[in-house]
This record gives C-alpha cells, sequence and structure tokens, in this order.
C-alpha cells in the first residue's frame, strides 16, 4: 500500500511538472494533441492508483475502526460489570457494618449460612441462578456476597433452616405442590442439567445422569473441611444423600414436571 501511495504522489507530480513546464512554451498543434494524449495517460494511471487505494485501504482501514469500536465497546461492558460488582460489594460491607454498630449496642449477631452452585454444562448456570434466589428469598435468606460457586447468605440461622428443610423433604415425598413450588422449581432447573447441584445451608440437592436427589445434612457435617466442596463431584453428593436416614432425604429422579 505504501508503494502504491508512492506511487501516486509521483504521478501526481510529474503531471504538474510537465504542465508548468509545457506553459513555458509555445508548443505547436501537433505537439499539443501529444501533450493531451500523455495528460489523458496521465490522468487514467491517476485514476487507476486511485481505485487500487479504494479497493484496498479503504475496507482495512474500516476494518480496523470497526474493530476498534468492539473493543471499546468490550471495555465500556466491562468497566461496567466491575461498577456493579464494587455496588454489591459496598452494599454487603455497608450492611456488615450497620450489624457490627447495632452488636455493638446489643443487638444480636446476624445469621450467616453458605451456598454453592454448579452445574455442567457452563452454559445451563443462568437457567439455575434465578429459581435459586428465588429458593432462598421463599426462605428468609438475603444474598450478600457471591465467589464463583460460593454463596454467602444471611437471614436465618442454620439451626432454623435445618428444621425447615427436613419439614420441606416431607413435604416434596408427600408431593404437596402449593408448598413446595420454589423448591420444585430449582429441582426443576437441575433436572435440564447434565450434571451439578445446589446447597444452602444442610440443604443439599443433587443431579447425576443417573438420579435428582435432595436430603437435609447434619449440621456437624457443615463444620467439616471438605464441606465447601460437596458439590465438586455430584456422583459422590448423591451417595452421602442417599445414606441419610428417611425424614431428611428425598429422591425426585421419577417425578415429571417438577417445574411445571
Amino acid at each position: 500500500m505504501t508503494v502504491i501511495l508512492v506511487l501516486l504522489c509521483l504521478a501526481i507530480a510529474g503531471r504538474e511538472l510537465w504542465l508548468a513546464f509545457e506553459r513555458g512554451r509555445t508548443p505547436g498543434a501537433p505537439e499539443i494533441a501529444d501533450i493531451r494524449t500523455q495528460l489523458r495517460d496521465a490522468d487514467a494511471r491517476i485514476r487507476s492508483l486511485v481505485a487500487q487505494i479504494n479497493d484496498r485501504l479503504v475496507p482495512d482501514v474500516s476494518g480496523r475502526l470497526k474493530e476498534q469500536r468492539e473493543a471499546a465497546e468490550e471495555q465500556r461492558a466491562a468497566v461496567e460489570r466491575l461498577a456493579d460488582e464494587m455496588a454489591v460489594l459496598r452494599g454487603h460491607l455497608a450492611r456488615r457494618l450497620d450489624q457490627a454498630a447495632a452488636a455493638s449496642l446489643g443487638a444480636e449477631p446476624a445469621d450467616l449460612v453458605t451456598g454453592s452452585l454448579a452445574v455442567a454444562p457452563a452454559e445451563a448456570r443462568p437457567a439455575l441462578s434465578g429459581p435459586f434466589a428465588r429458593f432462598a428469598e421463599h426462605h428468609g435468606l438475603l444474598v450478600e456476597l457471591t465467589d464463583g460457586d460460593r454463596y454467602y447468605l444471611s437471614g436465618r440461622s442454620p439451626r432454623g433452616l435445618e428444621r425447615d428443610f427436613i419439614d420441606l423433604v416431607a413435604a416434596l415425598r408427600e408431593h404437596r405442590v402449593d408448598s413446595t413450588d420454589p423448591a420444585r422449581a430449582l429441582l426443576g432447573a437441575l433436572r435440564d442439567a447434565d450434571r451439578g447441584g445446589a446447597r444452602i445451608g444442610p440443604l443439599l440437592m443433587a443431579r447425576t445422569p443417573e438420579s435428582l436427589v435432595c436430603g437435609v445434612l447434619p449440621l456437624a457435617e457443615l463444620r467439616r473441611p471438605d464441606a465447601a466442596g460437596l458439590l465438586d463431584d455430584p456422583d459422590a453428593a448423591a451417595r452421602r444423600l442417599h445414606r441419610l436416614p428417611e425424614g431428611r432425604f428425598c429422591d425426585v429422579s421419577a417425578w415429571p414436571a417438577l417445574n411445571a
């Protein structure tokens, strides 16, 4: 492309020099005709060079401008995501400071439980996030912070949740639809995934290609170092749930229309 630009400049400069030279002479008719022919040839070459520039340079410049616009848009989206995450973090810290201030005045400390959400393939996660959040909210929990697959939720004590979730498992076994809608929605979303699971406090749900089960773990198990990785292996999680007492376990593998 640089060569083309140089040739174009030389052609234009040569044409101008030739015109300047000819203006200093008094040519005859044959010479005038020859000059006009040469000028037409020069004009044709110049037009050809301009056409080559339009064909090669303009699309290249347009493509680069498009890439720059797309990169700028991606950067803007990344900045907006970061701003949203910072706003969530500031809100979380502000609530923690409010709770600490209240505790200093004699209030009870806020209860906090952990949770997790894991699914494969990863593209299925957005379909689970909504049911997970609604299920947590239904049971009086607020998502304070997320860190990858980990959730930190406040609003209920682990002991109170254990009682509620044991009642929930019993309602699921008895097919009480009205009182189990949020749980059925979350289980239905898990069924649509290949593998994965969800945990909120002591309640654990596990999805494998062969089964979909849920149950309430003893609180003592949540104190173990490996509790955070319960869903790293959904098959192992399912086997652990199968070992729970009947009152803490429910197998919904064969249930139709869970999220209807």
